[in-house]
């Protein structure tokens, strides 16, 4: 459904959700649970998060051709807080996130403005991200001398404009830019004759998307169609063919939501992906003559290559005020629960994958 531009309204709320995810050498589970308290008028809000995901995979580089089974328990822990004004709002947040071998410190911000009578909206966000890794057993050979570990930050900026065009019309419009400097593989992935994979140290990922949604009052049907185009680079590389990513990618998807009912919405979405490979990556697990011993970089990524994906998904939601006069569950009445289930269907050797989430929000 649409959503227009306006003042956020007061909605104390606490959500549960949890998720399986499953591919032919990956699985996942992930509980989440988050919980906002919001003042009312021009007040402020604060959002708190914390998931666990337990992580069972055929090799420590959740690749493929590998038989050992390793467990991984990741804990994101997350707090945002927003000031919010008659027209704008603004917000900062840290995200803490921690594996075995991977540390994450996220800071971020953003600030929204809404004008010409609250139709439109300018959004700005900034972000940095401080990640460090290490490999269990070794000193991957990324780390700085007297250190068992590699550093990888990130700097993220994007901008957005949303208009409102009428009570059943919305477009919009962004872009988006992430530099990334340090280790940009997997400490665990190996290449053939090579040893362990090297990737380019400096990466500057490029996005732009447009959205459009229409609402049908008629037939209680929404629509949103959106396209994302994704382009990655080595920062001041030149175009004559030097740059090693050169990634292209295309994004298309579609969705549409039906209110069946008053209080249960089904909605469908169909999303596919197109991307084509690095320029200097090249199959090394299929072909022996890839790389040439002068190789500055190589791997085995598949990601990194040409591949197409496709996710079907329905995914339904149901206000549960209907048990309100049913004993022991009237407790959940003025909440609303939701369900989906999708299929990740990949080209690349990681094979298909399964989705399946669930979770309830209810305002306290």
């Amino acid at each position: 459904m649409l959503v227009v531009c306006a003042e956020a309204r007061a909605e104390d709320y606490v959500s549960v959700r949890g998720a399986y995810y499953r591919e032919t050498s990956t699985r996942v589970i992930q509980p989440m649970v988050e919980v906002e308290r919001d003042s009312p008028g021009q007040g402020v809000d604060v959002t708190a998060h914390y998931l666990v995901d337990a992580i069972t995979s055929a090799s420590a580089s959740a690749g493929v051709g590998v038989d050992s089974l390793f467990t991984e328990i990741r804990n994101d822990v997350g707090l945002a807080i927003r000031k919010r004004w008659e027209r704008t709002d603004a917000s900062i947040g840290y995200r803490y996130s921690s594996e075995s071998d991977y540390w994450s410190h996220s800071f971020g911000g953003s600030v929204d403005h809404r004008f010409w009578g609250d139709t439109a909206q300018l959004s700005l966000a900034l972000g940095v991200n401080l990640d460090s890794l290490t490999a269990r057993g070794r000193t991957p050979y990324c780390a700085a001398a007297g250190s068992f570990s590699c550093s990888l930050d990130g700097y993220y900026g994007g901008l957005t404009y949303t208009q409102v065009w009428s009570p059943v019309l919305i477009t919009q419009v962004s872009g988006e830019s992430l530099f990334l400097d340090g280790f940009q593989g997997n400490v665990y992935r190996s290449v053939p004759n090579f040893g362990y994979e090297r990737l380019p140290s400096e990466r500057l990922r490029l996005a732009a998307s447009g959205r459009v949604a229409y609402y049908m009052p008629s037939m209680s049907t929404g629509i949103q169609f959106q396209y994302r185009y994704y382009h990655d680079l080595w920062p001041g590389s030149s175009p004559s063919g030097s740059d090693p990513w050169n990634i292209n990618g295309h994004t298309f998807e579609l969705r549409v939501s039906h209110e069946i009912a008053r209080d249960f919405e089904v909605r469908l979405s169909y999303r596919q992906y197109f991307q084509d490979s690095a320029s200097f990556w090249c199959d090394a697990l299929v072909r022996t003559d890839c790389y040439g011993q002068g190789a500055i970089w190589y791997s085995t990524d598949p990601k990194l290559g040409s591949m197409h994906t496709e996710y079907p998904e329905v995914k339904v939601f149901w206000e549960a005020e209907r048990l309100a006069n049913v004993p022991v569950l009237r407790w959940f009445a003025r909440g609303t629960f939701e369900i989906s289930y999708g299929v990740y269907f990949q080209s690349t050797g990681f094979g298909d994958a399964k989705l399946l989430q669930a979770g309830y929000r209810m305002p306290y």
